[in-house]
């Protein structure tokens, strides 16, 4: 016990991981000792990969990466600091999983949920969201991290990633809905007031109007915001165009000239 702590000590004091991942690390390494039931520093080679077995038979591909690269970080803390002699974890290496397929939208599916958003306040704000997600690419976790403040410093015409520490400019016209949703619209929606552009709304509200538009434009299979970004990610994946930024921005053009941005 007293290894895992200093472990996850000096990663704390490094400053370069999250609370978040520092609790991973933490679940992952106790995870690994209630399989082991011995002490660390008595774990060989074999152990780790009877683990990893274990592992394959109980977790997701991108899980098991996670917990093993967590059990080889560990390893190597140890090693540097003369714990140990030899790294049980050395030279055990896990296959990435395929890459799934992205599911997708079509052009005139995104145009077609655009048309049937409603003409009340709820249905504007979904209008613009789903504007927003296409012109951004960003998640619609970021977007509803978008701040009035921010925005009145840039007359709306920039969106503030902070996450990422990203700058997007967005169109005029965006520019000019999102500017009115904010002094026309959004108080209408929601008690009280924030900073928060869409204070009042969740990912998962969202997801469930972003679903029944689908439903509402006769749409028959199951669809969900994130295909918004999966249907961009997609063709700039498979682009063949060595300039991705102008690309992209092309590609923006093209979802625009098919009706997305117009009333």
């Amino acid at each position: 016990m007293e290894l895992l702590e200093n472990f996850i000590k000096y990663k704390a004091d490094s400053k370069s991981l999250k609370k978040e991942t520092l609790d991973l690390y933490h679940g992952d390494i106790k995870d690994f000792e209630s399989f082991i039931e011995k002490d660390f520093l008595d774990v060989k080679k074999e152990d780790v990969l009877k683990y990893v077995e274990f592992l394959k038979h109980n977790y997701q591909p991108n899980s098991i990466i996670r917990k093993v690269s967590t059990i080889k970080t560990f390893y190597k803390y140890l090693l540097e600091k003369r714990f140990i002699n030899d790294n049980p974890s050395e030279g055990i290496i896990i296959e990435k999983a395929p890459e799934k397929e992205l599911e997708t939208l079509e052009l005139w599916e995104i145009n077609n949920i655009l048309d049937v958003c409603g003409k009340d306040y709820k249905g504007i704000r979904d209008k613009l969201l789903i504007k927003l997600l296409v012109e951004t690419n960003l998640s619609i976790n970021d977007i509803l991290k978008i701040k009035v403040s921010d925005l009145e410093l840039v007359s709306y015409k920039i969106i503030y990633n902070d996450e990422k520490g990203e700058k997007i400019g967005i169109s005029d016209e965006l520019s000019k809905e999102l500017e009115n949703y904010i002094k026309d619209i959004r108080t209408h929606l929601a008690g009280g007031s924030s900073n928060l552009v869409f204070y009042g709304f969740s990912r998962q509200s969202f997801r469930a109007r972003f679903i029944s538009l689908g439903k509402k434009c006769g749409i028959e299979r199951e669809i969900t915001p994130n295909m918004l970004r999966n249907t961009l990610k997609t063709m700039v994946k498979y682009n063949d165009e060595t300039n991705e930024e102008q690309f992209f921005l092309d590609l923006k053009e093209k979802y625009f000239k098919i009706g997305i941005g117009d009333d």
